[in-house]
């Protein structure tokens, strides 16, 4: 029975999913931003008031019709001469304006109107209020003013009109006021822009309705004084000199009172405070101006698509931050906004719309992953049943999580049986076996393995393959940290095995495979050593034997030769001829000697200084390229270059790179032999180049140079006659066995470069 393996969910839906929620969400947050809930935004204003406190005017002086006063003047309204006195009481102490907030509408007796009247007009500072009076029928409201006997001396009159809030709260002005065709300025207004300095800014003049009042705390904050107690001289004139004074009713239930911001009692700030309050505003240059709805728009956009940008690129617990720094910088930055800018936006609608957004993506993910989870678990469960394995749940389970909880538990019992049996498996197998992931790194180890690298006290776990091999310190081998490489280019995942010699005689075959998913997807590798140490001993033994084979050849070659030395008589031409094939098959059997001894033959290593071994190898050469008129210039070499290695291994092999330069090389030519110290990624690197002016070769014949039995032969040259091809394989057996490398570098015409290069050691502090 096959089972499909699950299908992925599509992008293109969840994207299209996230275009029509950012679509939507977008139309619907203008609409708030635009038309915002007034009562959630008048709340946050309150406090952003409450909380924005500063100074109040010095100059601002209010004169209280209070308790007080009525007490000691009697009973409300009083006489026309009461306030005509009071009027040139506060101008002879020097006021420099008089706001009397105190509306004469109806005719009184005519000669304290006229004293009135006079008082006003003598002073010249006084400023009366109007108000909008209904005209019923649906007439525009009309203008109420005191009578002209008072009103013709004065400043200047404007409307004391009061502009409430939905929740019935003051917190704006209106600089002017529609009456009938008309637009009559408000009260402050006129006082506001006869009285400011020249050239101040003054943002009565701006197209905004209204204007936000920034109330610099309650009524207490400014200086009042009772009515009574300035018309009874008790005030210093210094209270009033220079001040700007507003006279008006504060005495509880005698005139209106208006909750505000900053005094939640309802009764809590009359009319003459409010006046007060908003000349202090508008002084200040700190009324508060709404924002418009192209710019309360623009901010709800801004982040509104961080937030839909961040569901696409962030995972849920990331997004969860995300909302919430979102609306933190909302709320910032309208506070700042407000306290720097003198700008209200409004963060309320902004702030819920994010959180209900997030809200419902993450709903719509939840059930994404909901309906995903069922199938996946559907599914195993499903393989579970086919396979004979555990008891299926009922039909109807009590809900939708009873019967997830029951897949899974299914799910969960299915993982480990299989697991089971994969690490007994594994376990079993007699070899060690290591598997990694698809990053290289160990997920899993047998017994096999676990001993293997246990001397190199590595945890296993989680450790990379190139670092496990190299803590076995083959020879010959360093493996970088991204091996295994990916076999995503190669036509097979089964990589070549590798033979790995140990330092301590031990062989083994490196052998790696890697795997997949179901989906065809990198899983990760199998690592297999297996123990080739008796194959590698055989090996060794076959050549010995190849060894006492070659010391028979070679003595019948010895006594032909002495023969021919001693034997009289022989022709000259014959002479030669057998002279040299006896030659020929001494060297061959020397050539096979020193290539076991390379290859199979435990090298000892010892503390050697490579510049001393080249030095011994250009004297043993010397007599040849003395024959042939060749130099042999040695360039570095001054200080010691200490390496471990067995020095007559080397020197066999510095001597054959040296023959091989002497016999290529043309009569009269030089070879260099430059000894230096290298860096590497593995630590310096004492190395040996020697470089000739031979006929060099090409760049395929380099690849097999070192190849047993490999010779090369140029027309009109004969030096590739006396050779047998084993000299090269022994300087690559030799070099790898003693932890390095060798390579050429060679052009045709241009002469070869072979270069020796060895692990340098350094000899550490004693004991």
């Amino acid at each position: 029975m096959t089972h499909a393996a699950p299908r992925a969910p599509r992008p293109s839906g969840r994207l299209l999913s996230w275009l029509l929620l950012a679509i939507v969400s977008s139309l619907v947050m203008v609409a708030f931003a635009v038309m915002p809930p007034k009562r959630l935004d008048n709340v946050l204003y309150d406090i952003l008031a409450r909380a924005n406190g500063r100074p109040a005017d010095p100059s601002i002086l209010i004169v209280d019709i209070d308790d007080r006063s009525l007490a000691q003047l009697g009973a409300w309204p009083w006489s026309r001469d009461i306030h005509a006195r009071m009027v040139d009481r506060l101008t002879e102490a020097g006021a420099r304006t008089i706001v009397y907030d105190v509306l004469f509408s109806e005719a009184g007796d005519p000669a304290q109107d006229q004293a009135l009247g006079e008082a006003i007009k003598r002073s010249g500072r006084v400023y009366l209020p109007q108000f909008l009076a209904d005209a019923g029928a649906g007439a525009p409201p009309r203008v109420v003013g005191s009578v002209p006997a008072i009103a013709q001396g004065a400043a200047g009159v404007g409307l004391a009109h009061v502009r409430f809030d939905d929740d019935g709260v003051v917190r704006r002005m209106a600089p002017f006021e529609i009456s009938g065709v008309s637009l009559s300025p408000d009260l402050v207004t006129v006082v506001h822009r006869a009285t400011r300095p020249v050239g101040a800014r003054d943002v009565t003049r701006g197209f905004d309705e209204t204007l936000l009042i920034p109330f610099a705390g309650p009524p207490s904050i400014y200086r009042h004084v009772s009515f009574s107690s300035v018309l009874a001289g008790e005030a210093p004139p210094s209270l009033i000199a220079g001040h700007t004074v507003f006279v008006g009713l504060t005495a509880p239930g005698l005139g209106p009172a208006f909750p505000t911001p900053v005094t939640p009692d309802a009764a809590s700030m009359t009319g003459v405070q409010l006046q007060a309050s908003i000349l202090d505003g508008l002084r200040s240059g700190l009324m508060v101006k709404p924002a418009g709805p192209w710019s309360r728009a623009a901010f709800t956009l801004t982040l509104l698509w961080l937030l839909m940008v961040g569901f696409l690129v962030l995972p849920p617990r990331a997004n969860l931050a995300l909302t919430i720094g979102l609306c933190l910088v909302g709320l910032a930055y309208s506070a700042a906004m407000f306290w720097l800018g003198q700008i209200w936006l409004s963060p309320i609608a902004t702030v819920l719309g994010l959180q209900i957004i997030a809200l419902l993506w993450g709903w719509g993910q939840l059930g994404r992953v909901n309906d995903l989870l069922s199938r996946e678990l559907a599914r195993v469960r499903g393989i579970v049943r086919g396979r004979g394995r555990g008891t299926a749940p009922a039909d109807f389970e009590s809900d939708v999580v009873s019967r997830q909880a029951s897949n899974l538990g299914e799910a969960i019992t299915r993982m480990d049986d299989l697991r089971r049996f994969s690490a007994d498996a594994l376990f079993s197998l007699p070899d060690a076996t290591l598997v990694a992931d698809a990053h290289g790194r160990v997920i899993a180890a047998n017994a096999a393995a676990q001993a293997l690298f246990k001397p190199s006290q590595i945890q296993l776990t989680g450790s990379s393959l190139a670092d496990l091999i190299n803590a076995l310190e083959p020879l010959g081998h360093r493996f970088e940290l991204d091996w295994p490489p990916n076999p995503h280019h190669l036509a097979t995942e089964r990589h070549e095995p590798i033979d790995l010699h140990l330092p301590d005689g031990r062989a083994f075959q490196l052998q790696t495979v890697f795997r997949r998913d179901e989906t065809d997807a990198p899983a990760g590798w199998i690592v297999r050593l297996a123990d080739i140490s008796i194959l590698t001993a055989a090996m060794r033994q076959r050549e010995q034997a190849l060894q006492l084979l070659t010391h028979d050849m070679r003595s019948p070659q010895t006594s032909i030769l002495a023969l021919l030395a001693t034997t009289p008589g022989v022709p000259t031409e014959l002479s030669d001829r057998i002279a040299a094939y006896a030659k020929r098959t001494l060297a061959l059997a020397d050539g096979f000697v020193q290539l076991a001894r390379a290859e199979v033959t435990p090298v000892h290593l010892e503390p050697v200084d490579l510049a001393d071994i080249a030095v011994e190898a250009i004297d043993e050469v010397w007599p040849q390229s003395l024959q042939r008129k060749i130099r042999i210039e040695q360039v570095g070499g001054d200080t010691p270059l200490t390496v471990l290695g067995d020095r007559g291994v080397l020197a066999r092999t510095l001597v054959n790179l040296l023959g091989n330069a002497v016999k290529y090389s043309p009569e009269g030519s030089t070879i260099t032999v430059s000894l230096s110290e290298q860096p590497s990624a593995s630590g310096p690197t004492a190395n040996v180049a020697i470089a000739d002016q031979g006929p060099g070769f090409s760049r395929e014949e380099a690849t097999t140079a070192f190849r047993p039995f490999q010779r090369f032969e140029r027309p009109g040259h004969d030096f590739a006659v006396n050779g047998v091809g084993l000299g090269l394989a022994f300087v690559q057996a030799a070099v790898t066995r003693h932890g390095g490398e060798v390579s050429c570098r060679s052009a045709p015409g241009v002469g070869a470069e072979f270069t020796v290069r060895l692990p340098r050691h350094t000899v550490g502090p004693a004991n």
